[in-house]
């Protein structure tokens, strides 16, 4: 369908691709063109890139801090998807091509921001990013961790004086047919909204025509993320998940729906035997790495094109269209055009009307079939389905008869939502060992959450049900979500505000536990301040979940605060995050009713704790003392896992003075390795990550460990390594 639109954009497109690439690696380190310039978003769950200009982008987020244990989605913007409120397509019916090749008036015109015509976009304003918090200033064991903030720091920005968002972007546009399109993304760090991105949109006719036909569209799909959970430990091949294997459902055309939301989850792929629905990964397990659901929920779209805000009205039947499916493989109904353009057929419901959605559905309006209803196991088993590639959420605003001066707003939020990670690991656990049990309370027992009349694979057994069945206990959690959203939009964006984090955090590893030291006197200064918590896990595995080892409340007040953790393994490694708190009054009419009462958090996103830490044991002076650990080394050992050695490598020196050096031979008695063990804190203990000096991992083998104090005493014990 539409592939004419496509072949528009696809040359100038790749090449703004290039660029943005090089931007965010840093190749190239200003901007003077307003149409290439690009901000980051990454105060929630969903991290996105945005581009001023609406076209597509190429980002890139899984080096670094990229939080598996936080279920991230990393949306390239490849697509030009509006996540970002990027890809937006305008449509009308008489518009004048001044092109000499043209030089008329085309029947139907349906153009991207960026086209063949305006091949770099057009920015009005330039493009701003204000960020409400900073990361806290950060030492670990005496190291400044050094972290760049995403955006401007300006607390002082006027949209927080008025406003909740932790993060904005701002930045207009205007569009091939004079028109201006004036975008706001959003982002809150706010405990029960860090799940999406929110964007308003106003578009404005500031021509003195009036637009006749006038359709607003865009798209959305998860084939194009990326996803921090499921790489560590990384799945077989054959157990990865594919983005581009999943059901799409749209809720709200039919008499009756509450709300508007189009999701996307996990579907089965009947290529393969069995039942892989959410992604189980058998060798690790049975944890399930995509048991989530990605979410589009619309939150305001103009009844008619407006003058004053005050006389702007929602319109609950807009998206009048919708569909789904790939792009090339939509069919088009030439006959049925009187316009003659496939792309602006599929936009004003053509496609729809051919295969629409079944149900009460609301009169004047064209939602296409939603794929999970077709009664077919197979998720590609429809008239627009295909096997490989994105398959497109698509919503259409329209039709419009747009005066000169007036406007039209589109509000909507992109999101993650579902039944969580920790309870996905425990669900496939318990399915691959045959004991899992359905959810509680499900609406259709057959189906559970699921439409009543989809189908599991045909060779799923019923343990493969019950597995599916709780996967989709997950649509529940993505309509509390969009109800939140729709919420937030609806008090003006005033939602109670997330607390501060702490400015300062200090962590270091000393004999006797772990210290973290932190100060927070911004949140403190908050009247609903509730205290501080302290939140650890061992490893940076994705099947290893952080757990509170201090939590405090209102009267945790001072300058400076303390807290050391005796409850570690010395030598393991350590990953630690510190939130404050303050808590929603009772009766605070702005809060999401259901969140009144509750405590919010400071985001685990602005505490990158990017370092673990190894707890050293107290210093002795005694070299007859020192003990290696393991040893023998087996890659195999488990300990080497409950240690947090999730690459399996880690050899460590117990009760070690506080300054001697340590040197590493081979059984020839070649030196590989020197460490200069100097602690200020007089560490007893080293780990090792088995790294020579010409950075490569040691082998099987024996090795000698020489110890020499400054005063040139020496000893050395021999150690073991299989592999």
């Amino acid at each position: 369908m539409k592939s004419k639109l496509i072949l528009k954009v696809s040359n100038s497109a790749m090449i703004f691709s290039i660029l943005l690439l090089l931007l965010v690696s840093g190749t190239v380190k200003s901007q003077v063109v307003p149409e290439s310039e690009i901000a980051l978003m990454k105060f929630g769950k969903i991290w996105a890139g945005v581009t001023a200009n609406g076209g597509k982008g190429s980002f890139e987020y899984r080096a670094g801090f990229f939080p598996n244990d936080y279920g991230i989605l990393g949306q390239r913007g490849q697509y030009a998807e509006a996540y970002t409120a990027a890809g937006i397509v305008l449509s009308v019916t008489n518009w004048y091509n001044p092109d000499p090749l043209v030089d008329s008036v085309e029947s139907a015109s349906v153009y991207r921001m960026v086209n063949e015509y305006l091949p770099k976009g057009k920015v009005l304003e330039p493009l701003t990013n204000n960020i409400r918090y900073r990361y806290p200033v950060q030492i670990m064991d005496f190291d400044d961790i050094v972290l760049q903030d995403i955006g401007d720091y300006n607390p002082n920005y006027a949209g927080f004086q008025t406003a909740t968002y932790d993060q904005i972007v701002e930045v207009k546009n205007e569009h091939l047919f004079g028109i201006t399109i004036d975008r706001k993304i959003m982002q809150w760090t706010q405990t029960y909204h860090d799940n999406y991105i929110l964007c308003d949109v106003e578009i404005e006719n500031v021509t003195g025509q009036t637009w006749e036909n006038f359709y607003i569209s865009f798209q959305e799909n998860t084939y194009n993320i990326y996803f921090s959970n499921g790489s560590n430990p990384s799945p077989q091949a054959n157990e990865r998940f594919n983005p581009a294997i999943t059901w799409q459902h749209y809720y709200g055309g039919r008499i009756g729906d509450s709300l508007r939301v189009f999701y996307e989850y996990s579907a089965d792929d009947p290529r393969a035997a069995g039942d892989n629905m959410g992604a189980p990964v058998t060798t690790q397990g049975g944890r399930l790495i995509f048991p989530d659901m990605v979410f589009m929920a619309i939150l305001h779209a103009s009844k008619e094109p407006y003058s004053d805000p005050s006389q702007d009205v929602d319109d609950f039947l807009q998206p009048k269209i919708t569909y789904t499916g790939k792009a090339t493989e939509i069919p088009y109904n030439q006959a049925d055009d009187q316009f003659g353009s496939s792309n602006f057929y599929a936009v004003r419901g053509g496609y729809s009307k051919d295969y629409p959605m079944t149900g009460n559905t609301h009169p004047g309006t064209f939602h296409g079939i939603n794929p999970d209803e077709e009664g077919v196991s197979d998720y590609s088993n429809y008239v627009a389905g295909y096997y490989s590639g994105a398959h497109e959420k698509t919503v259409a605003f329209g039709p419009y008869n747009f005066e000169p001066g007036k406007k039209i707003r589109i509000a909507w939020a992109s999101g993650v939502a579902g039944i969580g990670f920790e309870k996905a690991q425990e669900i496939g656990r318990k399915w691959l060992n045959g004991n899992l049990e359905n959810p509680p309370a499900m609406p259709d027992a057959e189906t559970g959450w699921l439409p009543s009349n989809f189908k599991f694979p045909l060779d799923a057994t019923e343990m493969d049900k019950r597995k599916d069945r709780w996967i989709s206990t997950g649509i529940d959690s993505v309509m509390l979500s969009a109800s939140r959203a729709k919420w937030n939009f609806d008090q003006n964006y005033q939602i109670p505000r997330a607390p501060a984090p702490p400015e300062s955090i200090e962590i270091t590893g000393y004999g006797d536990g772990v210290e973290i030291k932190w100060s927070g006197q911004e949140v403190e200064a908050m009247d609903n301040f509730a205290g501080y918590r302290i939140m650890r896990r061992v490893s940076s595995l994705d099947t290893v979940y952080y757990h509170s080892i201090y939590d405090s409340d209102e009267s945790d007040l001072g300058p400076d605060h303390v807290f050391i953790d005796n409850t570690v393994l010395f030598g393991a490694q350590y990953y630690y995050y510190v939130q404050s708190k303050v808590k929603i009054a009772e009766n605070d009419t702005k809060a999401y009713p259901a969140n009144r009462g509750k405590t919010l958090y400071s985001s685990r996103l602005l505490h990158p704790n990017i370092d673990y830490i190894n707890p050293p044991r107290t210093s002795t002076e005694l070299l007859s003392d020192i003990r290696i650990a393991p040893n023998p080394y087996n890659i195999n050992d488990p300990i080497l896992q409950n240690y947090g050695f999730t690459d399996r490598r880690g050899i460590i020196f117990f009760n070690l003075p506080g300054t001697l050096d340590i040197k590493i031979y081979t059984e020839n008695g070649d030196l590989i390795q020197t460490i200069n063990h100097d602690s200020p804190v007089k560490a007893g203990s080293y780990t090792w990550d088995m790294i020579t000096s010409n950075q490569q991992v040691i082998s099987s083998g024996i090795y000698i460990a020489v110890f020499q104090k400054p005063n040139g005493e020496v000893s050395y014990q021999k150690f073991i390594v299989v592999r």
